[in-house]
């Protein structure tokens, strides 16, 4: 879908009531079935375009059937798996008061609560409620600290971590820009680790720092240590720190 998509002159639509009012206020294409499908009032573009199924009302954007109120006052969204800033700014002017689609079109807000959506198509129900194959779940990954303390002694962290402590202040003046310094793969971040003699080379590299280390061994060694811990949750107040997850 495109990029940026402004809807401030179309009017928004809150309910099943609302959807077909805008159908019947809009005026079919010179030539078309005048029972098909139409422009939006305001937005003749063939881009976009609203229609009846039976009682349901349909709002599409491209190819996208993006928003379907049904008659019991429920309503289907549905990205059609494009996430775009468009997807929300179209989706949102059709759907309820303190409903957005947002995120790239992967969180449904409904009043306080963010639902995560992993897939194309969600149907929230007349009183908020979300369901469908496009829900997925927030997942938030943090290190468990006592199995990341085993790890990372057995590396030989703790002491390189001390050693560059000491030595670090003694030579920040003297470093070259980070673009001159070497790149350490992780082999040899391992190797220098076990070997006191490369820990001057190892802090002079591009992936010294106590940090960097200590990341590179989460990233190789984490999962074959059982290392994390998940936190998964249906629905969220702030979704920072989560990602979106099909859910297992």
């Amino acid at each position: 879908m495109a990029f940026g998509v402004s809807m401030y002159n179309v009017s928004w639509v809150r309910s099943h009531a609302d959807a077909v009012d805008m159908y019947n206020k809009a005026t079919a294409w010179r030539g078309e079935d005048p029972d098909g499908e139409r422009p939006l009032p305001q937005k003749r573009s063939r881009d976009y375009g609203v229609r009846m199924d039976g009682t349901d009302v349909v709002f599409r954007m491209y190819h996208t059937d993006v928003v379907t109120w049904h008659k019991d006052g429920s309503h289907t969204v549905n990205n059609g798996g494009y996430h775009t800033n468009s997807t929300c700014a179209f989706a949102s002017n059709f759907m309820p008061n303190r409903h957005w689609l947002q995120k790239d079109a992967t969180h449904l807000r409904i009043g306080d609560r963010i639902y995560p959506i992993a897939g194309h198509k969600v149907t929230v129900s007349a009183d908020g409620v979300p369901s469908g194959e496009g829900l997925g779940e927030f997942v938030k990954r943090t290190v468990n600290r006592k199995k990341s303390k085993v790890l990372l002694e057995a590396q030989g962290y703790p002491a390189y971590r001390d050693w560059y402590n000491t030595m670090f202040p003694m030579v920040r003046e003297t470093l070259p820009p980070t673009w001159q310094r070497k790149y350490a793969p992780a082999s040899y971040i391992e190797a220098a680790l076990k070997d006191p003699e490369k820990w001057h080379e190892l802090m002079m590299s591009q992936s010294g720092t106590p940090a960097q280390v200590r990341e590179m061994m989460y990233r190789v060694h984490g999962d074959r240590h059982d290392m994390w811990d998940y936190d998964r949750r249906d629905s969220v107040a702030s979704s920072h720190g989560y990602e979106v997850r099909v859910k297992e």
